[in-house]
């Protein structure tokens, strides 16, 4: 992006260099100024303008330390130009319709132009930042070069051993063969192992179905333990009923014994007042 902006604002600048060179040397003749000639003020102010303003549109994308930057890269001769152009004043008497509209825009220019003289110096700077790092970069690129050529020799060391390593490369097909022969009766061990295990697996299976069984066997041992529970608390609170109902049935029989001996009584005293009111009394002798 910087670079970007480097070159638009050297282009913008050696424009402006020429629009302002043109505009000190216009010419016009009977006072009228032949607005198609490309040095006329109305097509240089324009020009002029649209490439300003591009460099201000620029600038205001930029960060601060990148327009600081862009300022250091800005000549010295186009930055006096630039100066002294915004500095002067337009005092041309023929110029009108747009002269307050360049007038604006050429006070804000020179608003900017101190900006623009320090980043010119920060850009110098920047490029002599950049100096120091492409030394470092040279620098770093010759131990590069170094370790490169390091490398080659251990390149060639390599090549020099491979003869070695295709010797012990036959050596290691040979055992390689000898493996094979192994792993062909590793191989038929493990079919058999297969076999053998398969029938354990039948057998496995078979134990797991058994303990399937005995848990759901566990299951239903739990479920009848429970209901065996719930039966007897239920039996225990029954027999707690029952001996209750006994108690009140032998009080009731006892407290009805009771009134039957209170009423027997209570009717033989009642006969004896009878008998003794039927009978007539006896005399003193008979007694």
């Amino acid at each position: 992006m910087m670079s970007d902006a480097s070159d638009m604002l050297a282009a913008a600048l050696e424009q402006m260099d020429g629009i302002i060179a043109g505009s000190k040397a216009l010419e016009y003749s009977n006072g009228i100024f032949d607005c198609q000639s490309p040095t006329s003020p109305f097509m240089g102010g324009l020009r002029a303008l649209h490439l300003v303003e591009d460099l201000r549109g620029l600038l205001e994308m930029m960060e601060a330390d990148e327009r600081e930057g862009l300022r250091c890269q800005v000549p010295d001769s186009t930055a006096e130009a630039l100066i002294e152009w915004l500095q002067s004043q337009m005092t041309n008497g023929h110029i009108s319709g747009n002269g307050d509209v360049y007038q604006e825009r050429l006070a804000r220019l020179e608003n900017d132009k101190e900006s623009l003289v320090l980043q010119v110096s920060v850009l110098t700077d920047q490029v002599e930042a950049q100096g120091e790092k492409i030394r470092d970069l040279e620098f770093c690129l010759e131990e590069h070069r170094e370790k490169l050529n390091a490398t080659e020799e251990m390149l060639q060391q390599e090549l020099l051993s491979r003869t070695s390593l295709e010797t012990q490369k036959l050596d290691l097909m040979a055992e390689i063969s000898t493996l094979k022969l192994k792993l062909t009766s590793v191989e038929k061990d493990r079919l058999d192992y297969e076999d053998r295990f398969r029938d354990t697996e039948d057998l496995i299976q078979e134990i797991n179905e058994l303990r399937l069984r005995v848990g759901e066997m566990d299951n239903e041992r739990l479920q009848y333990e429970k209901k065996l529970k719930t039966t007897k608390d239920e039996l225990a609170a029954l027999k707690d009923k029952l001996e209750q109902k006994e108690a009140e049935v032998k009080r009731l029989q006892e407290k009805l014994v009771c009134k039957l001996k209170g009423e027997g009584i209570e009717i033989l005293d009642r006969g004896k007042r009878e008998a003794l009111s039927l009978c007539p009394p006896q005399s003193p002798h008979l007694r």
